[in-house]
């Protein structure tokens, strides 16, 4: 059987996700992923703006399927990925549709390889946030993948 995309398998996984209509496009790039909040009053702040925590976790989403497109094999073997730190640098307010792009930083092969080696790594999730191409935040997510506790 084939491994889910990493969104679809994210939005398998945290059932969260799928409370704010997220749309997270299939990843086509290990290590990257997108993610887009839709604009609508049920999200919004008393700006007319996303909410921050909207943003966020569109932003952590986007940072999750990235990693998820480089550890789904062993997720599915019982390995656990789980966030360890963020940090959010606001930029600028702006109405509209949020996209979340994540990229893991490190080359993916090194991280599977450190995996590989110890059982465990950390790296970090660049998150841009933008909407209608002007950037309005960065994120910068701290992953944690480990071995399977027996």
């Amino acid at each position: 059987m084939a491994t889910p995309d990493a969104g679809q398998l994210l939005a398998q996984l945290v059932p969260f996700v799928r409370t704010l209509d997220l749309s997270i496009a299939p990843v086509t790039t290990p290590g990257q992923a997108t993610v887009t909040l839709p604009s609508r009053p049920a999200v919004h702040n008393h700006m007319g703006t996303a909410h921050a925590g909207a943003a966020y976790t569109a932003a952590e989403s986007a940072s999750g399927a990235a990693a998820l497109s480089l550890f789904a094999d062993v997720v599915a073997k019982g390995a656990y990925v789980a966030l360890k730190s963020s940090s959010v640098t606001h930029q600028k307010a702006r109405a509209g549709d949020v996209v979340a792009h994540a990229k893991i930083d490190g080359a993916p092969a090194d991280l599977r390889a450190a995996y590989r080696e110890t059982g465990k790594v950390d790296f970090d999730a660049v998150v841009d946030l933008s909407v209608e191409g002007v950037p309005t935040a960065r994120m910068v997510f701290v992953w944690a993948v480990r071995k399977p506790r027996t």
